[in-house]
């Protein structure tokens, strides 16, 4: 890990929310806000609608967890993804994306989805009086398939002795156990690959196999677009800075589990 950049400050911010260390809930929060914000501000300038999205807790049937949300609408990232990712492929990304089609639009989608849901920690019971939140350390770590699946990104940004095909059956085979081997989840772990950048500085990330696109210039190029209506019709108060923000943490939480080029990292080539 390189965390003297942001993109490495911020990996290691995400991670830490799922590692069941004692650390308290507040202090987890500044970490991720303020690796988001420096990493929003390098990569999108004025345009960065990052500080909308906190990192914040919810309360389940099956526990409470913590992860990524958006602040004033209370909603997680998962769960907006999630209806989503049917949404037609927005004319603003193919035409940046000129060979992406809507099948891979869904699964780079559906792919985010479940990153966001591994970096969020393991629910741990709700209390029986749910106005009270108990701060009990440690959290519980990650179950193995969800720790799988955070060391598989983890390897795409700083295993740069690990062939792309190994990376890329890692990538596919934990998130398959993580997700469960359903035919969308299935059908989407195909569509991804781990593929190097163009020379002169080549560094592995995230792609679509068949577009070659890295998922995070996937999402970062929808920045702007309209909320889908799918979304409006499920959370009809979502405006779209929010949606912007949605996108945005996105698009920069894939960038963040990207291996950057050499000359960034202040690493001799190899």
């Amino acid at each position: 890990m390189n965390p003297q950049s942001p993109r490495g400050r911020l990996r290691d911010a995400l991670l830490r929310v799922g590692e069941g260390r004692q650390v308290p809930e507040a202090d987890l929060r500044t970490a991720v806000e303020n690796a988001l914000s420096e990493l929003a501000q390098e990569t999108l300038g004025e345009r960065s609608r990052v500080g909308l999205v906190t990192l914040g807790s919810e309360d389940h049937s099956w526990g409470r967890n913590l992860g990524l949300r958006i602040a004033e609408y209370d909603v997680g990232l998962p769960d907006l993804l999630w209806v989503a990712d049917e949404s037609d492929l927005p004319p603003q990304v193919r035409e940046s994306c000129p060979t992406l089609g809507q099948d891979e639009w869904e699964a780079a989608l559906l792919v985010c989805k479940l990153i966001l849901t591994a970096l969020e920690s393991e629910p741990e019971p709700v209390p029986d009086d749910a106005t009270q939140h108990p701060q009990r350390l440690p959290r519980p770590a990650r179950a193995l398939a969800r720790e799988r699946f955070c060391q598989s990104l983890v390897a795409i940004a700083e295993r740069m002795d690990l062939p792309q095909d190994e990376l890329t059956t890692q990538l596919r085979t934990t998130l398959l156990d993580f997700a469960s081997e359903t035919p969308d989840n299935e059908e989407a772990a195909q569509h991804i690959a781990v593929l190097p950048t163009e020379q002169p500085q080549p560094a592995m990330r995230m792609c679509l196999s068949r577009s070659t696109i890295s998922l995070a210039q996937v999402l970062l190029s929808a920045d702007g677009c309209p909320v889908p209506g799918c979304v409006l019709d499920e959370f009809p108060d979502l405006n779209q800075d929010e949606w912007n923000a949605v996108i945005q943490v996105t698009g920069l939480t894939l960038l963040a589990f990207e291996a950057e080029p050499a000359c960034a990292t202040g690493e001799r080539p190899r």
